[in-house]
């Protein structure tokens, strides 16, 4: 039941997450896509304004010729439609640039622009337009949109083609004139600056709340984990305080009748043949009076806290004299015990005997996993500033992975004479250390115990 809710509850955060992660994905898309809008409409009218003021300028120039209006007032109409709201300027030039008529009189006869940038600009017979900067009277520049084609004064709606004139020597020629508007594009780029503002401030935030949603997701996993340690931890004390009252009541109804089972086996054993069927069983009930002792002696050990005799301790010699002392047993089922000395390895404070034993019990577990022929590797480094990381690793079968949550718990075993208690220690002395202890097991391929131990360990009370 446990497992299920677990279960849930990080699928029910999982999609959450992508609930949010969508939703902000969709914003951030609408929110490029509008990107531009408003501006692109601004420019659009201003376009289309351009556009119907070259065709009256066209128009009305149609209708001079026809009149044989003078270029003065050619220029005039020109001037006169210039006053329009929002016009910086019009022109009009041939082929090589030169200004033929313009809305300032003055720049009449001048270059515009050059042949070159005529051929680049390439004017056709629809609109064109560009973003420029026009000079202003106070010397600044004012941005601009410049609206250019070809000028068309001769063209006839309903004709196909364009009129043409004729030269002197019979044949037919089209001037090639263009016509530049220029309108204030002051608005426009205070509208492009408002949209890059506000587009900018809505991605933001919406990184903003992406960035949280990220954050609180993992520190909800880390909270939910934290939580799940604690209430476990809470749960092993809880175990340990009733083992507590259980070992005491042990320890006074068992072991005065176990010494007493113990001296009759060997009263026995002394007074019968050696090799009879009395003798072996006198020497078999010593060796379970001295089992069942054992079983009390671990189980006082894990429940009742244990004094730290403290004092700096150097892991590199714990750890190969722990090592020497299973030396001839993994030598004779063919394990090898491999461990490298770290000179950068901090001193500890720690008890070097209950540290021994912690090991000493890992290594028992291990050599007994891998039954003969396997590798059992021993690492110890420096994990963080305060603290120490001792590794070890068999090529052992593994813990099946139903297993794996409760192997710490007391009299847990997978083996057949195994008490259940060791591990059960091995993790309430690192815990007496200010330590933890962690497992990582694929069945088959061996086990990988981590412990954790702080340099300067706190004696628990």
């Amino acid at each position: 039941m446990r497992l299920y809710k677990d279960t849930a509850a990080r699928w029910a955060s999982r999609l959450l997450l992508a609930s949010i992660l969508i939703l902000v994905g969709w914003f951030s898309i609408m929110t490029i896509r509008d990107y531009g809008r408003e501006s692109g409409a601004a420019r659009q009218t201003l376009l289309e304004k351009g556009s119907v003021l070259i065709r009256a300028l066209e128009s009305g120039t149609r209708v001079g010729m026809g009149m044989r209006m003078h270029h003065a007032q050619q220029q005039t109409l020109l001037e006169e439609m210039a006053v329009q709201p929002g016009v910086l300027w019009f022109a009009v030039v041939d082929e090589h640039g030169v200004i033929m008529t313009h809305s300032n009189s003055v720049m009449v006869g001048k270059t515009l622009y050059s042949p070159d940038v005529l051929r680049q600009l390439n004017p056709g017979e629809q609109e064109s337009w560009r973003n420029i900067d026009t000079p202003a009277g106070d010397g600044e520049k004012t941005p601009a949109l410049e609206i250019y084609r070809q000028f068309q004064p001769m063209y006839v709606p309903g004709r196909h083609g364009m009129a043409r004139c004729a030269s002197n020597d019979g044949k037919l020629i089209t001037p090639a004139q263009t016509i530049f508007i220029a309108f204030d594009a002051s608005d426009l780029a205070a509208t492009q600056a408002r949209e890059w503002r506000n587009t900018l401030i809505v991605l933001s935030a919406l990184a903003a709340v992406l960035l949280a949603t990220v954050l609180t997701f993992f520190w909800y996993q880390r909270y939910q984990r934290s939580y799940k340690e604690l209430q476990d931890a809470m749960k092993r004390k809880e175990k340990l305080m009733a083992l507590g009252h259980l070992a005491a009541g042990v320890a006074h109804e068992i072991r005065n009748p176990l010494s007493s089972i113990k001296g009759l086996a060997k009263y026995f054993a002394e007074r019968t043949p050696a090799g009879g069927e009395s003798h072996e069983l006198a020497q078999v009930m010593a060796k379970e009076a001295d089992r069942l002792n054992r079983v009390v002696s671990e189980l006082l050990e894990l429940v009742k806290p244990a004094h730290l005799a403290l004092q700096q301790v150097n892991l590199n010699e714990v750890i190969t004299h722990s090592l020497h002392l299973v030396s001839q047993d993994a030598a004779s089922r063919e394990i090898q015990l491999q461990y490298s000395a770290s000179s950068t390895l901090p001193a500890i404070q720690a008890d070097p005997d209950r540290l021994t034993q912690v090991l000493l019990n890992l290594y028992l577990n291990a050599i007994h996993a891998i039954g003969r022929q396997g590798t059992i590797t021993v690492e110890a480094s420096e994990s963080s500033v305060d603290r120490v990381k001792i590794v070890v690793t068999d090529s052992g079968k593994g813990i099946a992975a139903e297993q794996l949550e409760a192997i710490f718990t007391p009299y847990f075993t997978t083996k057949a004479d195994g008490t259940g208690l060791g591990l059960a220690v091995v993790q309430n002395i690192i815990e007496q250390h200010g330590g933890t202890i962690q497992v990582a097991s694929v069945e088959g391929k061996g086990a990988t115990f981590t412990l954790w131990l702080p340099t300067k360990a706190k004696q628990q009370d």
